[in-house]
């Protein structure tokens, strides 16, 4: 998967040089995955998103976040209770065992009780005093970034949409919710002063926003979606 996406990346840049790459992980990748990635940010060919070191790009400093609230998919590396109180979800899953190297089984009530939650991790970061943006795979909760066809309420994370609320980024992008877009006509929505982006994803074309940093809002351009 990183090779593959290495490739994209060489393929990008052989086109424009000046081109930068920047990523997160998300749910559906597992603890070696992330440390491939950041094999390849310490070697300068991507740039790995981090809550915790900050990336200073285009006028900007990007933070990123890879977690999302529990979901049906076995890989639970980058999953985490939304807040601390909530309960763990009814799905088990797997996680990388260090030691053995290798995938394990795990329950639910196991994995979750020994990770902190997303509000606890998101609690921790350090807001930057230059603008600056966040880049969070999971999208807010309540808003038009959250939304499946197949689920009649809101699936976004409400530590995410706290987070944005009180720390007022001047972007937010996010994914995890492929076809938000489509359901609710929007890919994007404003939480307080905070841009929040969820361009979506799609099979046959390229779910993709463009905008210029100086002024996003007014500059806003989606591959699919007008």
């Amino acid at each position: 998967m990183v090779q593959e996406l290495l490739h994209r990346v060489r393929l990008w840049c052989d086109g424009n040089p000046r081109l930068r790459v920047a990523c997160v992980a998300g749910n559906h990748e597992i603890v070696p995955i992330r440390e491939e990635l950041e094999v390849q940010h310490a070697a300068g060919r991507l740039t790995l998103l981090s809550r915790g070191r900050p990336w200073h790009c285009g006028g900007l400093i990007w933070l990123g976040y890879e977690c999302t609230p529990p979901s049906p998919h076995w890989a639970k590396d980058f999953e985490r209770r939304d807040v601390p109180d909530d309960p763990p979800p009814a799905f088990d899953g797997v996680e990388w065992d260090p030691v053995q190297q290798r995938l394990r089984e795990v329950t639910a009530a196991e994995y979750f009780a020994r990770q902190p939650s997303m509000a606890a991790d998101l609690a921790e970061v350090v807001t930057p005093a230059q603008p600056w943006a966040l880049v969070a795979h999971a999208p807010p909760y309540d808003s038009r970034l959250d939304r499946l066809f197949s689920v009649a309420h809101p699936i976004g994370s409400q530590a995410v949409r706290q987070f944005l609320e009180e720390r007022q980024p001047v972007l937010s992008l996010h994914g995890h919710v492929h076809e938000s877009p489509q359901v609710t006509g929007a890919y994007t929505d404003q939480i307080g002063r905070t841009l929040a982006i969820n361009p979506g994803q799609g099979h046959e074309r390229l779910h993709a926003v463009l905008f210029d940093l100086e002024r996003p809002t007014g500059t806003l351009r989606h591959t699919v979606f007008t």
